[in-house]
């Protein structure tokens, strides 16, 4: 039986039958450890615009990046199903497993079934690069991962079925995310090294062609690439950038990067990542040294050094970093790929077969840990990112107001810039935040920060005026033991109290907060107040007898 394993001659179908089931595993694993998150940080930029997003705006770039499909998509899950963030995380698994779908099929063919499948099952459970395991944005890179491999296995066919089908997934893969574009690179060389080159460029052509149109009309259109441009002094730095990103990406899958002093995994310089990378660098030096690499190897290289040179040309020191989690699936797929057609020509020993099994299961047994850590991590991050998006909910209800003058801005209190802007769209979609009619059932806490930040971005302040004919609309505070307490009505009031002193204010907690200036006794005091989508009132909470009455007319 294990010879037959070994050999490849037990029936394929065994093979895809525990690819599937592990994909299974991995799917209820990941929700799993999900449950009750929250969309990321680029995602919250996506779920803002999508009630404005037009043909103009998906093609705008993000980051730098073109990312058409991910923009329609969008909008159009929001727009048919809502915010239910599960929607967006299976979604992102769905490309997962399609993409080691794509890599298994490809590899089989050259190492054997169950060799092929031992990288697979790390791959279904890579927690190092957990914003694309375990977050909805993981879609866009996965799905251009996706393109690719398809890409290379339509190319495998040989034929015109097969081309037609390498080209859509290459125009598919442009349109999603720039990780496609070093396979159109691949696919060029692997095309242009053959007899029958000029009837056949149009494979790589056609995707070629629709990226540069996209450039040109983002230059003509004076379109901003914000954090996307490139700087070529950069490529002196490619040979320590593929080293780095080497031992990253190579650490993971082996997982030898667990970091024992945190959660998480350690950085890619850090122990077993540089003789990792070294040892795969020599390997495939012997292997070019050998000969016979044939042109589909050549192509893969260029996929790599393609990738790993259009990250280091796209540098942001602190932001994008080599071997960061950020590039670890992609440059995982990669990697592979090259290591298996490397390993196509050799036959399988029964160690070397042990030693990759032994490698995957430390490397599953690995990623899987850090699944249930950066689960927790995102866990422990959706409740403050709710109340950040109830915020702006509320913000962008009040429409049009004058703030206060020492009124914040919203984008100082969140964790994410964006979700300072998803006020309308998480009113719209819903399933971001908490819907108005829900926040009093909130912890103390919540409704403590929820209060605290809408009276930051406000900054209501009583202004003392002279009014021109009498008050109208008064009425008195309720007396509670040692206080005095009303409601502020819709838009705000006029307040008179007998006696000097300070007034606290408060919505969906115990009024703590003290407004600024005091009132003096008998001098009408204008507080106004934007009307937000909330049934719930403003309260008032004041030492000392005092009154609300109609705010003055202008």
């Amino acid at each position: 039986m294990l010879e037959r394993i070994i050999e490849d001659r037990l029936d394929p179908r065994l093979a895809w039958a525990a690819l599937g089931g592990a994909m299974l595993v991995s799917l209820a694993v990941c929700l799993y450890a999900t449950r009750g998150t929250t969309f990321s940080g680029d995602e919250m930029t996506w779920v803002a615009f999508s009630p404005d997003t037009n043909l103009r705006v998906a093609l705008e770039p993000h980051s730098g990046h073109l990312v058409l499909v991910s923009h329609l998509l969008y909008k159009l899950i929001l727009e048919t199903i809502g915010g239910n963030y599960l929607t967006f995380r299976v979604l992102t698994l769905l490309m997962v497993f399609a993409s080691v779908s794509l890599f298994f099929a490809w590899s089989a063919r050259r190492i054997g079934h169950w060799l092929a499948l031992a990288p697979c099952l790390v791959l279904l459970f890579f927690g190092t690069d957990a914003g694309h395991l375990l977050q909805g944005n993981g879609f866009t890179i996965m799905l251009a991962v996706a393109c690719g491999m398809g890409a290379l296995v339509a190319l495998d066919r040989d034929s015109r079925a097969g081309d037609i089908v390498c080209c859509l997934a290459l125009c598919l893969g442009t349109i999603t995310y720039t990780v496609a574009l070093p396979f159109i690179v691949g696919v060029a060389v692997i095309v242009l090294a053959r007899s029958d080159r000029w009837k056949r460029a149009w494979i790589f052509l056609l995707p070629v062609l629709i990226y540069a149109a996209w450039r040109i009309w983002v230059l003509a259109a004076d379109i901003d690439f914000t954090r996307g441009g490139l700087h070529a002094e950069y490529i002196l730095l490619l040979p320590a950038w593929i080293f780095q990103s080497l031992s990253g990406i190579l650490s993971a899958l082996s997982g030898l990067n667990y970091n024992f002093n945190g959660a998480g995994w350690l950085p890619p310089t850090a122990f077993a990542g540089p003789a990792l990378a070294v040892a795969f660098l020599l390997l495939l030096a012997w292997r070019i040294s050998r000969g016979s690499n044939g042109v589909i190897f050549w192509g893969l290289v260029a996929i790599a050094l393609t990738m790993f040179t259009s990250q280091v040309l796209s540098w942001i020191p602190d932001v994008r970093e080599p071997g960061t989690s950020r590039y670890l699936y992609p440059g995982a797929f990669v990697v592979l790929i090259v290591a298996v057609e490397a390993a196509r020509r050799y036959p399988v020993s029964k160690n070397a077969f042990f030693a990759v099994w032994l490698i995957t299961l430390s490397g599953f047994a690995t990623n899987l840990k850090i699944i249930g850590d950066s689960g927790n991590s995102l866990r422990e991050r959706a409740p403050q990112v709710e109340m950040e998006v109830t915020a702006a909910r509320l913000i962008n209800s009040m429409g049009f107001f004058f703030p206060g003058p020492n009124a914040k801005p919203l984008t100082d209190f969140v964790e994410d810039p964006p979700v300072a802007i998803v006020g309308g769209a998480a009113r719209k979609y819903g399933g971001l935040g908490v819907p108005p009619d829900d926040i009093e059932s909130q912890s103390p806490q919540f409704r403590q920060q929820l209060d605290s930040i809408l009276i930051q971005v406000i900054d209501p302040t009583p202004t003392p005026y002279k009014p021109k004919g009498p008050l109208t609309g008064c009425e008195p505070a309720t007396k509670f033991g040692p206080v005095y307490v009303a409601e502020l009505r819709d838009g705000g009031a006029t307040l008179v109290s007998r006696g000097n002193g300070t007034v606290s204010i408060g919505k969906f907690s115990d009024p703590v907060t003290t407004l600024e200036p005091a009132l003096k006794s008998g001098q009408p005091t204008a507080l106004g107040m934007p009307v937000d989508e909330s049934p719930v009132p403003w309260k008032l909470v004041a030492r000392m007898p005092f009154k609300t009455c109609d705010m003055p007319k202008l």
